[in-house]
C-alpha cells in the first residue's frame, strides 16, 4: 500500500515541478550557439538572432523570387570553409565581373544564413543586387544606421564588435535583417516583403531584383 501524502507534501512537489519547468524554459536559450564552418578553432561561434514580426508588404501581381544561382559552399563545422569559399568568391567574379573580395562576404553571409535560419534561402545574388543599387563598388554594403543597429554582428567570430566598413560584418548584418522576419525567400511573398519591408531599400527593389536576376543567371549553379 503506498504511503499516504503528509500534509504540505502535495504543495511542495507542486512547487518544485513549477521550478523545475521554469528552469527547462530557460535553458533552451541556451540552445541558440551554432558553429559553422566559417568560424575556425578558437572563434566565438554565431548566435540565432530572434524572430521579428513577419512583414505583410504583398509583392507586385505575378511577381517571382529573383533565381538564387551558384550556391556558395556548403558549411564545414569541424573545418576551415575559406579556401572553398575563395576558390567559390574568383569563380563567380569571374562570370558576374564584380570583385571577388566582395563575393566572399556575400558568400558567407548566405552561408551563416543557412545555419542561423535555415528557411530563410537567401542568395548572395540578393545581397550583391543590394550592392550594386547601393552603388558599392569594391567596399561593403552601406547599412542603414537602424539596421545596424538592430542586426549589427561580427562575420569572423573573432570576439571584435561588428565593423560597418568591414565587408563581412556589413553583408552579414544586411543578411540578418532580410532574414528576420523567418520568411522564405525563395518565394516572392517572401521576397518581395523583406526587401519593401525595408525602406532603405524599398525605393530600389525593382533595380534589386532585375539585377539580382541577371547575377544568378551569369553565374548558374
Amino acid at each position: 500500500m503506498a504511503e499516504p501524502t503528509r500534509p504540505g507534501e502535495a504543495r511542495i512537489r507542486r512547487f518544485s515541478l513549477r521550478l523545475l519547468v521554469g528552469a527547462a524554459v530557460a535553458g533552451t536559450g541556451l540552445v541558440l550557439i551554432l558553429t559553422i564552418g566559417v568560424t575556425r578553432p578558437g572563434e566565438e561561434p554565431a548566435v540565432s538572432p530572434p524572430a521579428a514580426a513577419a512583414r505583410t508588404v504583398e509583392p507586385p501581381p505575378a511577381a517571382t523570387a529573383p533565381p538564387p544561382g551558384r550556391a556558395a559552399p556548403e558549411d564545414r563545422p569541424r573545418e576551415s570553409d575559406l579556401a572553398a569559399l575563395d576558390a567559390w568568391s574568383n569563380e563567380v567574379a569571374s562570370a558576374t565581373k564584380l570583385p571577388a573580395r566582395l563575393l566572399a562576404g556575400y558568400g558567407r553571409a548566405e552561408m551563416w544564413m543557412r545555419a542561423e535560419w535555415s528557411g530563410c534561402h537567401l542568395s548572395w545574388a540578393t545581397l550583391a543586387a543590394i550592392g550594386q543599387a547601393e552603388a558599392v563598388g569594391t567596399g561593403p554594403l552601406p547599412v542603414p544606421e537602424e539596421i545596424w543597429k538592430q542586426w549589427a554582428a561580427r562575420a569572423g567570430g573573432d570576439g571584435k564588435p561588428p565593423d560597418p566598413a568591414d565587408v563581412d560584418d556589413a553583408a552579414l548584418t544586411v543578411a540578418r535583417s532580410l532574414c528576420s522576419t523567418g520568411a522564405d525567400l525563395a518565394t516572392a511573398q517572401g521576397w518581395w516583403g523583406a526587401i519593401l519591408g525595408t525602406p532603405a531599400l524599398a525605393p530600389q527593389a525593382r533595380l534589386i531584383f532585375d539585377t539580382a536576376t541577371t547575377l544568378a543567371a551569369a553565374a548558374p549553379r
